[in-house]
Formats: structure tokens, sequence, C-alpha cells
């Protein structure tokens, strides 16, 4: 908290200036600095100059020549600083029936981002902009975009946005992970509490860190002791030359300066394949997952984390393979995997076609097998969508004026469901005829083929539930629907 009392000014400055004049003067008698003390620099100049006698505030030569200050942090700073945006979100509040329970419907969320295209490319947090409804990026000289989603990997939390309307933006230079020092100088930028481009230094701590967030394991993660805090999510992580080195991401919050960052290496291939494919290009076992563990299995080797098979959809390999439903996956290909994000992360070096190997508990005994990876079936969105979810749709600018008037649509684009199967998880949900479909796990639908491309990604990444955001009326918010 900071302290306004002016009872404590005058008494703290002139202590400090005793304490400054003691350390200057020793430091300037140490460094033996010749010559006449400098004098103000500027309109300043035509008064007296400050001498080692002043009683005030004696200030050593070196205070006054911006070169010897300006060291390798300083450097990579001004390197760096201006391609670091902060992220402002609306975010729907997490049911989208208020009408029943009162209170807003949205709540905003800060974060930050790095600048890693010209044209408006923006790397951040996929948990930055994950359901937001409106997304604004701020620059240092306070211009301000509007920015849309290009696409995102919850499970890698990952995302890339793009900024309408920007050209000619300052960019961060891209570094790599391979080669990190345990103890080298590091600089997070970010937009901690709202506070934009704050500026804090530490060291690597770790190179390849485990860590638990929101009830799931991540691996191989940059472990930092720089300032890490609430909005710096979504900002870079540089090393002294002012390189890209990572994305600030997650900290522990018992702890202090305990703080971490998804390397730079792994960062830039997810953001190629969003650009380019608007996924992450990896191999799928023909499965959708979820993750289990924690006290319920203490004294097991699920406690730290494992998967569960909730579905083998007939069209994958794992059938032929052996993999069945309710098996329990420990590790692939001899390294233990904690949960989804670990898997995926381990597949997003491989590609279609490649094999695995799994091995797990089937009926609680050990079990191996070798799965011959595939590309997800093009055409399973739409079956799900169909067949698991049970909606018809259309979109909204086909709905004739008479019956928008109706049914009182607010929204201007997405898609209408016009009828739901009871048995349906969209049904069972408590979603219904009426609503209108905006966005899936953060990235807008306004047509059928969009939604059809994001209940595909989900099962690409072996999900087993999607975060849909609905409006009904003059309320939004986002409701999980199983696949």
């Amino acid at each position: 908290m900071l302290d306004h009392d002016k009872r404590w000014r005058t008494p703290i400055a002139a202590l400090a200036g005793f304490v400054l004049g003691a350390v200057f003067s020793v430091g300037g008698h140490e460094l033996g600095c010749p010559g006449p003390q400098p004098t103000l620099a500027g309109a300043a100049a035509t008064a007296e100059p400050v001498t080692a006698e002043d009683p005030v505030l004696p200030v050593s030569a070196e205070r006054f020549h911006a070169d010897s200050r300006t060291n390798p942090v300083v450097a990579a700073v001004a390197r760096a600083a201006p391609a670091v945006v902060s992220i402002n979100c609306e975010v729907p509040s997490q049911s989208p029936f208020h009408i029943f329970y009162g209170g807003q419907s949205t709540s905003s969320s800060q974060g930050s981002g790095a600048v890693i295209r010209a044209d408006g490319v923006v790397l951040t947090n996929a948990h930055v902009v994950n359901s937001a409804t409106r997304i604004t990026a701020t620059l240092p000289d306070e211009t301000s975009y509007e920015a849309s989603v290009v696409g995102l990997d919850a499970d890698l939390d990952l995302a890339v946005l793009q900024l309408e309307g920007a050209q000619g933006l300052p960019t961060i230079p891209l570094g790599t992970s391979s080669d990190l020092m345990l103890g080298e100088t590091v600089i997070a930028i970010g937009n901690p509490f709202g506070l934009g481009h704050t500026v804090t230094t530490g060291v690597i701590s770790s190179r390849s860190r485990t860590l638990e967030v929101s009830e799931r394991v991540f691996q191989d993660y940059i472990q930092t002791d720089a300032g890490i805090n609430p909005g710096n999510s979504g900002g870079p992580l540089l090393n002294i030359h002012g390189e890209l080195i990572g994305i600030n991401s997650a900290i522990r919050r018992d702890a202090e300066a305990i703080g971490f960052a998804i390397p730079v290496d792994r960062a830039a291939k997810v953001a190629r394949d969003l650009l380019r494919y608007g996924s992450v290009r990896a191999p799928w076992l023909g499965v959708a997952v979820s993750d289990i563990g924690g006290p319920r299995y203490e004294g097991t080797p699920i406690a730290d984390g494992a998967l569960l098979v909730e579905q083998v959809f007939a069209q994958g390999g794992s059938t032929v393979a052996g993999l069945t439903k309710d098996d329990i996956i420990l590790k692939i290909d001899a390294r233990s995997i904690f949960s989804r994000a670990d898997l995926n992360l381990r597949l997003a070096s491989k590609k279609p076609g490649d094999t695995v190997q799994l091995s797990g508990l089937r009926d609680g005994q050990p079990f191996e097998a070798t799965i011959t990876t595939s590309s997800c079936p093009d055409d399973l969105g739409r079956e799900v969508l169909v067949g698991t979810l049970g909606v018809q749709v259309q979109t909204v600018r086909s709905v004739d004026p008479q019956a928008a008037r109706e049914l009182r649509l607010r929204a201007s684009t997405g898609l209408l469901v016009i009828d739901t199967a009871a048995a349906g998880t969209f049904a069972r949900a408590g979603l219904r005829a009426g609503d209108v479909i905006l966005a899936v796990h953060g990235q807008s639908v306004a047509e059928i083929d969009q939604l059809e491309t994001a209940l595909l990604r989900a099962l690409a990444s072996h999900r087993d539930a999607v975060l849909i955001t609905v409006q009904r009326g003059p309320y939004r918010g986002h409701v999980e629907v199983s696949l």
C-alpha cells in the first residue's frame, strides 16, 4: 500500500539526502572522479553547480551521463518494449442466464502480448483471450487497436491475435529457448494489475519445469524469478539481447518470485500453425480423453495425473490398435503424461502416420499399445454437431426480419439454433432453440462450416467437451458442452 501521510515526507527526504550524500561521495572518491562537478543540463545549466559540499543532495558526475547508465538491460528493454501490447478483454459471465440471477452479463480481464509481425500479429496466452467477446490491444504510445483471434490452442495455452488495420508496427525479435543457461539474466514486460508496460528482471531458475495449473499438469516450462503478476500473462520473457525466449504464463501464488513461461521454440511452432492452418497441426489418436488424478487416487500411479479414454471413434486407428473406453493412459513414448495438454504437447512434434507407444492401466492391470496416428477425418465435425450435440442451426443473417423480431434476436452475427434433440448434449447442457451460438473456445462462428471446423479442432486435440459462447436475448455467457 502506498503511504500518502505527509508527516513522514520531510524527515524521510532529509534522511535520504544524508544517506545518498554519503554513498555518492564515497563512490566518487573510490572511483577517483577528477575535475569539477557537472552542472545540470538544459535550463538548469545557468544555476550554481552542485558541489560535494552541497548540504542537500551531493550528486556524482556519472549521474548525468546517460551512456554510463545504459546497461544491457536498458538496451534490451529499449529494443523490445515498443512491441509489447497491453490487452483488455470483455468476457461473458459464466452463465448466460442472468435474467434469473441478475447482475452484469460481461466482465473484463487483462493480459499482455508480443507483436511478432509488423502487420499486427500478436502472440499471447489462450487463457487471456479465451471466450472474450471484445479484445483491445494498446501499444506503449497509447495507440489502441481492436483485435480478433486468428487461432488459439487452450491446451497449449497459446493464441494468435490480429490487430485490425495495423501496419508497420515494431516487432520483438525471436530468440531461442534451446540454449538457455541457468542463472542467465531475463526480463519480463507486461501489464500487471493494469500497470501497462511494467519491466521486471530476474534469472532463469529452471529450463524444464513441471507445474500444475487449474488441476492440470504442464511440462517443460521455463521457471524464472523475474516479477510476474496477474496481467503479465501473454507478455514476453526476454534474454539480455532483447530477444523473445518465452511467453509468461503462470505464477505460483503461495510463493514469491516463482513464475513460469512457455519456451519460445514451442510458442513459435504453435504460432506458425495457427497462422497457416487456424489450429495446431498434430496427429490424432482417434479418442477423446479427460484429465484424472488428485487426492482421490492417492497412493496410485494416477495421483499425479493421467488420462481417461472417454470415447473411441470408429474412424480412428485406436480401435484396431487396441485402445478401449475407460483405459487409463500414463505414458507416451516412455514419458509420463499428466494431462491432455501434456499429450498434445508430445504429439505436436509428430505428424500423422507416426507411431507412438502408449502404456497405462486397463481394468487395473498394466497394458501397452502401439498406436499409428492419423489425421482427424474432415466430416467428423458435422457428425458430432448433428449426432452428439443434436442441434440444427442457421446463420443469423439468413433469418427473416419478421422472425428475428418475434425471436427478439439481439445478435447481428452467429448461428441461430432452430432445433435441438432432447438426447443431445446441447439440450442436456440447458441450451435450447432460439439461442445464438457466437463462438467456440473464443473463436467466432458466423457460418455453419466454421462451427463444424471448431468441433473438428476440438476433437483433433482429444477434447471431450467444448466451451460455447451463447446469446439469449440481451444476455451472453459460455457453457461447456460434451462431445
